[in-house]
């Protein structure tokens, strides 16, 4: 696997600050960089560079390519190749990537690269000029650094089987090592929510979260973000109005992105955004670019200016597949299109798709709305009305369980599993016949053992000579845990003889005061 990171110095746009000349400055600057930054391999007079045909080129000429795209719209292109694997000879490496990027492009890159092996990972910086040899603009964007990505794994496989191979079963170990890692995190936190009576495992979560944010309290709450989304909405559009529509532009994953943008490319550019942690943007910027995409779905590539004026209605329903779905739909139809959606793969427009996981969310919460006071208030009924079968002096049963003994092998097995339970409910389940102080009489014994065990083939002499301080300080340390020990023993010995006494004393004055006990003549 090759990692590839891409930067662009613009010569012109809203990013361009400073006018060409700061953009060329930073442009050589970074050349600069790259061929004379310190580190063990740099060579006398800095680092050798090259491009697809020639080593050891002349830096001058670079730079002077540089100087002369003063009036482009992208000076140059920054990439940096990273590959898992440090091949063999990297400007093959570096060359047969770059030559198939051009060949995909159908451009004739211009392009020089420089070696680094001053960090842990070697590593090459290309840099390609904005503009190919025939003076045509150079824009690479999100789906060129997966082709490059692609031909260096296609290299590495190629000259290095086996280790590229080993690189693989590494990288899927280690991602399932993670995966695991994630899982019992997960695991030890869920336990500890339980422990802490944050969670309740034995409860529907749904009810649970119904109890802790009521329907109620949570409907008004989504009303008011609501009504937050529609000023928001408002305040974008007056912003959209006073401001050209190539004028607005968010920087995402290198590179400057506006509404000109076509529907295809904004919509793989959200999918990057939520496959690449790294590359995420702000909540505005965001909540931009999805705009964006709903205002393409609905009105195509036309210009702002020439959308209608009058906002259409936010709609509660939508149409699918000839059916038609609503606010007002029970939780079963929706949330059977959305399982259906999720395994055929299909995609609902954006603005359909948020609306159905909103109101599939609304009847969700609305059926476990006051879950447990039903659940409460049917038991009381049938409290109640066992009540009055008990004081009629009738045996109240379920009508389920009168129809289900009519059947033999289960009338067996109930009468069995009554017959169990009786048995169990005879077994003491609490501490009263525990006998604690026998109990730490025996810890203690035990632990003097051990303590006896330990110290066993030691006479005197070796234990206070051949030892030194720490060890006799440790051995201090157990001879008066031992002495603790023994008169914790004796303690409990004490306790233990009191307390037979006083059973004793107990069981002599309930047999005073029983009558049965006596003899005829009020004599023991």
């Amino acid at each position: 696997m090759i990692v590839v990171r891409h930067k662009y110095i613009p010569g012109r746009g809203p990013r361009a600050r400073g006018g060409k000349v700061v953009a060329i400055s930073k442009a050589l600057a970074h050349v600069k960089y790259i061929q004379h930054r310190p580190g063990r391999d740099r060579e006398q007079g800095g680092r050798e560079m090259f491009d697809e045909r020639e080593d050891n080129i002349d830096a001058r000429e670079m730079r002077k390519a540089i100087k002369e795209l003063g009036g482009s719209r992208v000076i140059v292109h920054k990439l940096t190749l990273a590959p898992e694997i440090a091949p063999a000879d990297k400007k093959a490496f570096t060359r047969e990537v770059m030559i198939n990027l051009s060949q995909e492009k159908g451009r004739d890159l211009q392009w020089f690269a420089v070696e680094h092996g001053n960090t842990e990972h070697p590593h090459i910086h290309v840099v390609v000029l904005g503009r190919d040899k025939h003076g045509t603009e150079v824009q690479i964007d999100l789906k060129d650094i997966d082709k490059v990505k692609e031909f260096g794994d296609r290299f590495l496989e190629r000259h290095h089987p086996r280790e590229f191979e080993r690189a693989r079963q590494d990288r899927e170990r280690k991602e399932r090592e993670r995966l695991e890692a994630r899982n019992k995190e997960r695991e030890l936190e869920k336990a500890e929510r339980i422990r802490d009576g944050l969670e309740l495992p034995w409860m529907n979560r749904k009810i649970v979260r119904e109890q802790l944010e009521p329907y109620k309290e949570w409907k008004e709450k989504k009303e008011q973000e609501k009504e937050e989304r529609q000023r928001e909405k408002d305040r974008r559009q007056k912003d959209r109005e006073e401001k050209p529509y190539h004028q607005d532009t968010i920087e995402a994953a290198g590179r400057q992105w506006s509404r000109a943008a076509s529907l295809a490319e904004l919509r793989e550019l959200n999918k990057h955004l939520w496959d690449n942690y790294e590359d995420r943007i702000g909540k505005d910027e965001y909540k931009k670019l999805i705009g964006w995409i709903k205002d393409k779905e609905r009105y195509g590539d036309q210009e702002p200016e020439r959308k209608p004026e009058k906002e259409e209605k936010e709609r509660d329903y939508f149409e699918h597949k000839g059916e038609r779905y609503s606010k007002d739909d029970n939780y079963e139809k929706l949330s059977g299109l959305s399982n259906k959606l999720r395994e055929s793969k299909e995609k609902l427009p954006i603005e359909d798709y948020q609306n159905l996981r909103g109101w599939i969310e609304n009847r969700d919460r609305q059926r476990w709305s006051g879950a447990i006071e039903k659940q409460l208030e049917i038991e009381k009924t049938k409290y109640k009305e066992n009540e009055k079968g008990f004081a009629a002096g009738q045996r109240a049963v379920d009508p389920f369980q009168q129809h289900m003994m009519r059947n033999p092998v289960i009338g067996l097995f109930m009468v069995e599993a009554s017959i169990a339970s009786e048995i169990v409910r005879t077994i003491p389940l609490d501490d009263r016949n525990r006998d604690y102080l026998k109990e730490q009489r025996q810890g203690l014994e035990q632990a003097k053992r051990d303590m006896e065990e330990k110290e066993r083939g030691w006479d005197e002499f070796d234990r206070m000579t051949c030892l030194g301080p720490e060890k006799k300080r440790d051995r201090n340390k157990e001879l008066e845990q031992k002495e603790k020990i023994d008169k914790a023993i004796e303690e409990t010995k004490k306790a233990k003889e009191k307390e037979q006494e006083e059973k004793k004393r107990k069981e002599q004055e309930r047999d005073r005061d029983d009558p049965f006990k006596r003899d005829p003549w009020g004599r023991w």
